[in-house]
């Protein structure tokens, strides 16, 4: 491959801390490849894979990365066949080439030890830690409420944030606090060093606060933009005389602003800035038609002008003089320093939940890294390393960073604490950088582009690569075009100049079917009749109908490698900002036009009909007297009551729908099938709910699914394959949210409605293939890295939405945490000075981050770029555009394009000239104004030419005849009925349960069957804790308190715990024939010692129990064995006979865990705990034989050797039953 200068000089340099300032298309991934290979293949100074540390952005760019080292080194090995590269693709699996957070996982587990940490963490979904923390949250602010100190702390928080539904307000700005907070590398000194930025002295001034400087930037660009309106007026006005006296009027306000903008002090710029006055115009007479216009131009001017001064500028910034700036500040010290110790409190405390679960976060992951790569010593100053950073740093001879525009405080601080001063290798694209709602850091890049040097020997260097492979010239053109204009210092923070320009580094195909051609921009003038559509469904009804043009030109689409193929479907994406509320819309208007779609959505998962139907029954079982989940229900397939229906349902009674509908049922006619209906879902209702109260959240859905064939249903739905997925994602992330340890339907329904609160929406289940031929929509974000022949970006016209800066609460990075004034007795917030430079900043960033999104989108396109927007004032907008509007205020993507397209076209195109049908054209740009498309539809020509047509669209019967294909397809039925409805494994209590259900139409309440130490011992055999374990470890009352380890809703230890606990001690206890209670005793309390069992566990063992058992003749035989298994965990293929519905002749996979198992002579004996109060040999036998006989053909058939004798002993009655 011919590498271009820049290139090569990127893959060659060494020893230096080099900036690779890759632009979008320029080769940045096989640069990094090339120079991970030639490191490897260097034999002056040979290095091993494993002593590079590789670091992408995402799992799956790492996953690429090294299936194209692999290939390199394969090409390589088969040319020179080098033992040397052998031994690379040998080490290659090992090599560490991953994301950070994957690295970060690395050297924990590597270095564990030196933070006190389990090995054994796990990584937490994001459903248990939402509810989890829901959970630690509250039980922080319960302990504040309860603390009469910490109280004074909560209260005036509480009544700024709260309101009259709760505390859920102030909860959440401590969460958003915390998860900021966690973004960057010191999050307690930044916290407290934004409380301690509220302490203002008496000798501040405010032009030493920092939070000054961003309000000043934000004025002068506010002066600047009107002063430039107002030399517009003036050009104007100066052409006639009868202006004369208005053009002096003018003349001198804009005098009076350029004098503000002058100003640096901010109480000079304040006295300025509300000395500007607006007198009344004179009025002007004996105008003609076209000075009348001119002169109502002008005062438009003006009037902007007026707003921005009088509306914004005046009452927000300078009403209030500096020192009451600054009492405002003061007033706000005390809520300040309140929320930190929240906010620490409940770090601390969720870090603790998440160690006693052993899970870990994805913040945490960078947390705990940078706590062992950093020493005791270090501070946020000065960042000294640990051993282990320094023995890391040793071990890699080169640190590459790919995506380093994208990294925040912590990820670079542990980048640099791995690596040394001399080999570290950062890729990226600051123009490129558009995840800030991610927490990223771009500054972090900007700093080291703007300082690193460009000389080939300098120790911190940057090299730019600008030559783009991917874009057509034309398509390069339009961008270079674009954001030479609109990139600018004061919009975005940098220029776009000679290095940040894109070069062609492909030329176009010299083909007329080509289908490349100018970039064109589509303004859709939505002013007129709007058919009850929005603006954007009448924008997404014309982008269908454009894809249907390009489809139809018979046009041909470029390969990378040159040649053409046929335009299809696959080759085209449509671009939106924002997913939310458009991809929908997209894809009803392409469905109308005929065209396949497909949308990879992370919201609306909730919103799906199949999603809210489950949700509700789910809702009606937790609670069936809640009306509109019942309604809902009831609506639904499931039932199929129509509206009138639940009317009359209504109306039975003054009950609940529930509490009604036996009344409804039974004023029915018998013959009526909606009767049946009910009394099918009646039946089936009180089923579901005795289930739901025995088994977990997961199994429950299962059933409903299996019940209500459901799941079948939707097939059958337009979608269907997306329907069922989403079903089963239901499913699945029940039996997540009970893996991670929760249990019941009400929490789990809870956990549901604060996601839904919090707007986590789930995405819905992926089905659809990426090489499958349709059209695809996807936010720009998600498009980052990719590349299309033909690129729609959609609503060009949308505002931005900058709803977030209205918080009363704002964090930056660099500026801290902004609050707003609150007044208690008015309840009202105010802006401070910290808020007010805050949001500045935060507005700017935001601005300056969507000229960066824009550009991302433009550099999508491979062969063609078709912009598109709408607007409903196009000829009032292209006035601003014309005059050349400063990118520094723009509102929207056209804002940036559209000076372009005017400039380009000049006079050509003006006001009056923007209007539906026009249209210009030239060699760069198409610029066209167009008519919403009207909805394809049934016409009366087509209905007329067929009448079943007529029926379907009035919903009557078409009285077609079935085919008999079709018939046959609907009525084919599965050979193995059976097979579809069972497990893939099953548990041993599983299979027990299921041949229980089958005997029996309910299962006996084992809640009264648990074990208690007054059904097994005399009240005076009962010993107090401290009598079984050392003073220091006892407890009050065991059998009263529940364990921390097993804290629950429940006020009393189950039987199921204690049993566990004594299931635990005669797992661990040493088998012996001479066990007495004190010798018992002195080895449980040398487990407790030894951390075996904590002392919760150990208090709920009954000493008297045990020591019988060893008495026993079973428990001297064990003891004797010569071969004792314990705990013995088996998975075993066995015939299907045990299993109720199991197909004949199939065999299933079983596993379980035998209490004991050892060995006597020729033979094995088989022992059972049970700790159930049960009277009798036969209730033990009845309820036991089927797991005690599948135990015995596990062992049988695992070991070869036959079961001889099978036990059950029962710790209740305290013998062993034989079987």
């Amino acid at each position: 491959m011919a590498w271009t200068d820049e290139q090569q000089e990127a893959i060659d340099s060494r020893k230096q801390t080099l900036l690779l300032s890759a632009a979008a298309g320029s080769g940045k991934t096989a640069v990094l490849v090339e120079r991970i290979i030639r490191r490897l293949l260097d034999k002056t100074y040979p290095i091993d894979i494993t002593e590079l540390l590789v670091v992408t952005f995402t799992n799956a760019a790492a996953a690429e990365m090294r299936d194209r080292v692999g290939q390199a080194l394969m090409k390589a090995l088969s040319e020179t066949k080098d033992p040397r590269i052998e031994r690379q693709l040998a080490l290659l699996p090992s090599a560490h080439i991953s994301t950070l957070h994957s690295f970060c996982q690395y050297v924990i587990r590597k270095y564990f030890y030196t933070i006190d940490l389990d090995p054994t963490f796990s990584i937490a979904g994001q459903e248990e830690l939402n509810l989890l923390r829901r959970q630690v949250l509250s039980d922080v602010f319960l302990s504040y409420y309860e603390d009469e100190e910490k109280a004074s702390i909560l209260y005036p928080l509480a009544d700024m944030f709260g309101s009259d539904r709760g505390d859920d307000v102030l909860m959440d700005t401590v969460s958003r606090m915390y998860t900021y907070a966690r973004s960057l590398a010191w999050p307690e000194h930044w916290l407290k060093s934004s409380a301690m930025a509220y302490e203002t002295g008496p000798d501040t001034t405010i032009d030493d606060l920092p939070w000054v400087q961003p309000v000043k930037d934000f004025v002068q660009r506010i002066l600047k933009k009107d002063i430039a309106l107002y030399e517009r007026a003036l050009y104007h006005l100066r052409q006639r005389d009868d202006f004369s006296a208005a053009c002096d009027q003018f003349s001198a306000e804009q005098v009076a602003l350029k004098a503000a903008a002058g100003e640096k002090r901010w109480d000079d710029l304040r006295c300025r800035i509300n000395a500007v006055e607006f007198s009344r115009l004179k009025t002007l007479r004996g105008l003609d038609d076209d000075d009348k216009a001119i002169w109502e131009q002008c005062k438009a001017l003006r009037d902007s002008v007026k707003k921005d001064l009088t509306k914004t500028l005046q009452p927000v910034y300078f009403s209030a003089s500096s020192e009451e700036w600054l009492d405002g500040i003061r007033a706000m010290k005390t809520i300040m320093d309140g929320l930190v110790t929240l906010t620490l409190d409940f770090a601390q405390a969720f870090s603790k939940a998440k160690r006693e679960k052993g899970w870990i976060d994805f913040s945490d992951l960078e947390h705990l890294c940078l706590k062992i790569l950093l020493s005791p010593e270090a501070t946020p100053d000065n960042p000294v390393r640990s051993a282990a950073a320094e023995e890391l740093r040793s071990q890699y001879e080169e640190v590459l960073i790919d995506e380093y525009q994208d990294t925040n405080g912590v990820q670079e601080l542990i980048a640099r604490l791995v690596s040394s001063d001399d080999n570290r290798f950062m890729v990226g694209d600051i123009k490129q950088s558009i995840y800030r709602f991610r927490l990223a850091d771009p500054t972090l890049f900007m700093d080291k582009y703007r300082t690193f040097s460009r000389e080939a020997e300098a120790h911190q260097r940057c090299i730019d690569l600008g030559r783009n492979f991917r874009s057509v010239p034309l398509v390069l053109d339009a961008v270079n075009d674009v954001f030479s204009r609109a990139m600018t210092m004061d919009a975005a923070g940098m220029d776009y100049g000679e290095r940040e320009r894109l070069y062609a580094g492909r030329t176009a195909p010299d083909d007329p079917s080509w289908l490349g051609g100018p970039t064109e921009v589509d303004l859709v003038d939505t002013s007129g009749d709007n058919e009850g559509l929005t603006a954007f469904e009448q924008e997404a009804r014309f982008v269908a109908s454009r894809i249907g043009e390009l489809l139809e030109s018979g046009k041909m689409a470029a390969r990378k490698d040159g040649t053409l193929e046929p335009l299809s479907y696959r080759h085209i994406v449509i671009l939106v900002r924002s997913m939310k509320n458009k991809a929908d819309k997209l894809i009803q208007a392409l469905q109308e036009r005929g065209i396949p779609s497909y949308a990879e959505q992370r919201g609306g998962y909730f919103a799906a009909v199949e999603v809210q139907v489950m949700l509700a029954l789910l809702r009606c079982i937790d609670n069936p007297e809640q009306d509109l989940p019942m309604a809902a229900v009831l609506r639904s397939p499931l039932v199929g009551l129509d509206e009138t229906a639940l009317a009359e349902l209504r109306l039975c009674g003054d009950g609940t729908l529930w509490q009604n509908l036996p009344v409804f049922s039974d004023s029915l006619d018998d013959s009526d099938p909606l009767k049946e209906d009910i009394d099918d879902f009646i039946s089936h209702f009180e089923e579901w709910r005795t289930y739901s109260r025995r088994q977990g959240v997961a199994e429950l859905i299962q059933r409903l699914y299996a019940d209500t064939a459901y799941v079948d249903f939707v097939a059958a739905m337009p979608g269907g394959d997306l329907r069922q997925a989403n079903l089963k994602a239901l499913y699945d992330r029940a039996q997540q949210y009970e893996d991670a340890g929760f249990r019941g339907l009400f929490r789990y329904l809870q956990l549901i409605d604060k996601m839904m609160e919090d707007g986590l929406d789930l995405a819905p289940a992926k089905v659809v293939s990426e090489k499958e031929d349709v059209v695809r929509i996807m936010s720009i974000h998600q498009s980052k890295g990719l590349e299309f022949p033909v690129v729609i970006v959609a609503d060009m016209g949308k505002e931005f939405n900058r709803m977030d800066l209205h918080e009363p609460i704002l964090f930056h990075n660099e500026l801290g945490i902004g609050l707003k004034q609150y007044d208690s007795a008015w309840r009202m917030f105010y802006p401070t000075l910290i808020w007010s430079g805050i949001e500045a900043k935060l507005r700017w960033e935001g601005t300056a981050e969507e000229e960066r999104v824009l550009y991302v989108a433009m550099t999508r396109a491979r062969d063609q770029l078709i912009l598109i927007g709408h607007d409903s004032k196009a000829a009032d907008h292209w006035s601003r555009w014309a005059d050349g509007l400063d990118p520094a205020q723009g509102n929207s993507y056209f804002d940036w394009v559209m000076p372009t397209v005017a400039a380009y076209f000049g006079n050509e195109v003006n006001a009056e000239t923007i209007r539906a049908g026009a249209s210009w054209q030239g060699d760069r740009w198409k610029l066209r104004i167009v008519s919403p498309e009207p909805a394809p539809g049934l016409t009366a020509e087509v209905l007329s030419g067929e009448p079943r047509l007529e029926a379907l669209r009035r919903g009557d019967m078409t009285d077609t005849a079935i085919p008999d294909w079709l018939d046959r397809q609907l009525s084919w039925q599965y050979a193995f009925p059976k097979a579809v409805t069972t497990a893939a494994k099953f548990s041993v209590s599983e299979v027990k349960r299921k041949y229980h259900e089958l005997q029996s139409e309910e299962l006996a309440e084992e809640k009264g069957l648990a074990l208690s130490p007054e059904a097994i011992l005399p009240p005076e055999a009962i010993l107090p804790p401290e009598a079984i374990l050392p003073p220091e470890t006892a407890v009050e009352n065991p059998f009263e308190d529940l364990p921390p380890w097993l804290a629950s809703d429940e006020d009393h230890v189950s039987g199921a715990q204690r049993g566990t606990a004594l299931h635990k001690a005669m797992q661990y206890i040493t088998p012996a024939a001479d066990h007495t209670e004190g010798s018992l005793r002195r080895e449980l309390a040398a487990f407790v010692q030894r951390g075996t069992f904590s002392p919760e566990e150990s208090s709920l063992i009954y000493i008297p129990v045990l020591a019988s058992f060893w008495r026993s003749e079973l428990g001297r035989r064990m003891a004797a064995s010569p071969e004792l298994h314990r705990e013995y965990p088996f998975t075993v293929l066995l015939a299907g006979g045990a299993l109720p519905d199991i197909e004949d002749g199939e065999r299933f996979l079983i596993q379980g865990i035998i209490d004991c198992l050892f060995r006597e002579d020729d033979g094995w004996v088989l022992v059972d705990y049970k700790s159930d109060r049960l009277e009798s040999d036969r209730d033990f036998k009845e309820r036991y034989a089927i797991q005690l006989d599948l135990y015995k053909q596990a062992v049988e058939q695992i070991t070869g050797i036959p079961v001889r004798e099978t036990y059950i002993y029962s710790f209740h009655l305290q013998r062993e039953i034989m079987i």
